[in-house]
């Protein structure tokens, strides 16, 4: 991906920010965001992920049997929407963010199952009807511990995940992925065949001439 100085400078104003302890108030909880996890802050692709969701969701007849959200930072998209589905689990392959959702279930009385493994490799051996992943959205080398959320080097992350995640997706179940023109859009077409792909958002940041994508998966 070739860099626009516009882009290097907000990327860095961006991860100065990440580095910086905050808190957020999201959805009637508050929200600790440690230094170097990925902040809500509005605008993020947390709300960006979240909000598609939570608007399907509000309709639902019956709970969801089990969400997963991988890549959970503090926790804030699989806890809202805890309050449509029967068993929520949260997993990051970061310490301090395994760290900073467990204070965040705690202090806005929530119940999750919290792991720190890297994709579904120390996970239980359950099935979700549910998979949330907002993936690491830009091709780029990891040059600081910040970007462990923002940075997928040669899609690496996103091409594991998707051979991974047919082996964990309950019958029925669904997939919420997010996606960049950032990343590689080649990769795209590495989905299994097996997967209906729907794109139900879709968001541009003039600045940078970028854009974000929530892709829909379920199985055919």
């Amino acid at each position: 991906m070739q860099q626009t100085q516009t882009f290097i400078d907000l990327h860095q104003a961006f991860l100065d920010q990440q580095a910086k302890f905050a808190t957020y108030r999201v959805n009637n909880m508050n929200i600790i965001a440690l230094p170097n996890v990925y902040h809500p802050a509005p605008g993020s692709s947390s709300f960006f992920l979240l909000e598609p969701i939570r608007e399907r969701y509000q309709h639902l007849k019956t709970k969801k049997k089990r969400l997963l959200e991988l890549g959970c930072g503090t926790g804030v998209v699989g806890l809202s929407l805890g309050e449509y589905v029967e068993e929520l689990y949260l997993s990051d392959i970061a310490s301090h963010a395994v760290l900073c959702a467990r204070i965040n279930t705690l202090i806005n009385f929530r119940k999750a199952k919290i792991y720190n493994s890297d994709l579904f490799k120390s996970l239980p051996d359950v099935l979700f009807d549910v998979i949330l992943f907002n993936t690491p959205l830009l091709d780029q080398p990891i040059e600081s511990i910040a970007e462990l959320s923002t940075n997928d080097p040669s899609g690496q992350i996103f091409l594991n995940f998707i051979q991974q995640v047919p082996q964990y997706l309950a019958p029925q179940g669904e997939i919420f992925l997010t996606y960049s023109n950032l990343g590689n859009l080649g990769l795209l077409n590495k989905i299994p065949a097996s997967f209906t792909v729907e794109k139900i958002a879709e968001e541009k940041h003039e600045p940078t001439n970028s854009e974000k994508y929530l892709f829909r998966l379920t199985i055919n």
